[in-house]
């Protein structure tokens, strides 16, 4: 009777259910353009207090990365506890706070204020907004609502192109005064109120999701698969850390956001988003209106989200590698010192724009991966975790970054990413589980089926 009732569900009913979900997800999309617009602001007020750069560290850059670090277990801790929309609503409102020491002042300790800030919503962005789109998209649809992060972020890097720096702070404003708005319409996740064992409640949110009634089969249908999700996680117990890291599926998981992120980390995106370093031998400022990185980034975020919907993430994650690869071996012949460009000048600015194109098309893929395999029970625990270990290899990058560049040369170190990028290619399609459309149930018996070969603990 049961699949009786779902095959003969009204397909106008069906368009409306995909098209409601996809709404949800682009609303509660609009802190990752928030957050691109922040990076502008960030990279532009770094230019008014030169003090802050001193000894070779951009302090900017290590602030916001060390309050991104700190507050993100907090984050993880108040929405395992209390819920998505209450982790959302303290997101937004820090976004809000990061404009207000730069309407007042620019100085030195204003910036670094403003960078304090903004890391402390990066810490919860990245971890509150994918588990939430992740919890009310269905099967069918999570490959793009997940994806609708990437386009959000570069359209906001990309308004430094049409706005002035006071324009983008009042932006910031706006668009904190929408989402806060947003916060109280949206649902909380049907995920988290079946982990926190209401079940009633669990259906009727699912209900409206949908635009049905609590007693739908499809509704009773995607419960049930929680519940019995959530009961599998916990059938020795409360689950803790240490648990968590015993079972050797979610360890497995766990090893995979670690290594696709540490790739991510040193992918090269430190060298070859500053054009100025890498287009260094063509001698003039062949892109003095800084339009190459921002579009590009953009360009390739918009592919992503059409791919998503036809492919496995992790086929798209290997493609972007692989091209990422090429273009690097390209722009790493042109960039050698002392060897000026003479011959084929638009060689090295096609390679960049490539590069950076891929780029825009994987930046957020590991985070996607691993959101979407994960079990409800260790979901935000495991992305905490995760998390936290990218910002710590990516504050080590960043403070021995520029001594590196000084060795070794920015050349040797594109061919360097190039490697780096090529084992993250071949891992990302050998390792992470087919996972489109697919239920956790299933991606947790492919995993049972093949271990993870990074090392066996």
């Amino acid at each position: 009777m049961v699949y009786t009732i779902t095959e003969n569900k009204d397909h106008g009913q069906k368009k409306f259910v995909v098209w409601k979900r996809y709404l949800i997800s682009v609303f509660v999309s609009i802190p990752f353009m928030t957050h691109g617009v922040e990076n502008d602001l960030l990279s532009a007020t770094s230019h008014l207090a030169p003090v802050i750069v001193a000894a070779g560290v951009p302090w900017t850059d290590v602030t916001f990365l060390l309050a991104a670090l700190i507050s993100a277990p907090a984050h993880g801790l108040l929405i395992d506890r209390h819920g998505r929309r209450i982790g959302i609503y303290i997101l937004v409102l820090l976004q809000g706070m990061t404009s207000v020491p730069l309407l007042f002042s620019t100085s030195e300790l204003s910036v670094l204020v403003h960078a304090a800030v903004a890391g402390a919503a990066t810490g919860g962005l990245f971890l509150v907004l994918p588990v939430y789109v992740r919890e009310i998209s269905g099967d069918a649809v999570r490959g793009v609502t997940l994806a609708l992060m990437m386009p959000m972020t570069s359209l906001g890097n990309a308004m430094k192109l049409l706005l002035t720096f006071d324009q983008m702070l009042f932006l910031v404003l706006g668009l904190v005064a929408l989402e806060l708005f947003i916060v109280f319409l949206i649902p909380e996740s049907p995920a988290y109120l079946v982990k926190a064992d209401k079940i009633e409640d669990a259906r009727v949110v699912a209900a409206k999701l949908i635009c049905s009634n609590s007693d739908d089969s499809l509704v009773v249908d995607d419960i049930t698969k929680l519940k019995e999700e959530s009961d599998r996680a916990n059938a020795n117990g409360k689950l803790t850390l240490f648990q968590i890291l015993k079972n050797n599926i979610y360890r497995d998981e766990i090893k995979i956001g670690l290594v696709l992120n540490t790739t991510l980390v040193l992918s090269g995106s430190a060298i070859f988003l500053q054009p100025e370093k890498t287009l260094a031998g063509l001698g003039d400022d062949v892109d003095p209106r800084r339009l190459l990185v921002p579009l590009a980034l953009l360009a390739g975020a918009a592919c992503t989200v059409v791919l998503a919907h036809f492919f496995e993430r992790k086929y798209v994650l290997t493609g972007a590698c692989g091209v990422m690869v090429l273009s690097m071996g390209t722009l790493a012949v042109y960039t050698q010192a002392g060897l000026p460009v003479t011959s084929l000048r638009w060689a090295p600015q096609a390679a960049l724009a490539v590069l950076v194109a891929a780029y825009g098309m994987l930046w957020a893929l590991p985070t996607l991966i691993l959101v979407d395999i994960l079990n409800v029970e260790i979901r935000v625990r495991a992305m905490t975790v995760v998390y936290v270990y990218t910002q710590v290899i990516r504050l080590a990058h960043t403070l021995s970054l520029q001594h590196i560049e000084e060795y070794v040369g920015v050349y040797n170190l594109l061919y360097m990413y190039a490697g780096v990028n090529t084992l993250a290619g071949v891992y990302a399609l050998s390792s992470p589980p087919a996972a489109r459309g697919r239920s956790v149930r299933h991606i947790e018996r492919q995993m049972r089926a093949r271990r993870v070969p990074l090392w066996q603990l």
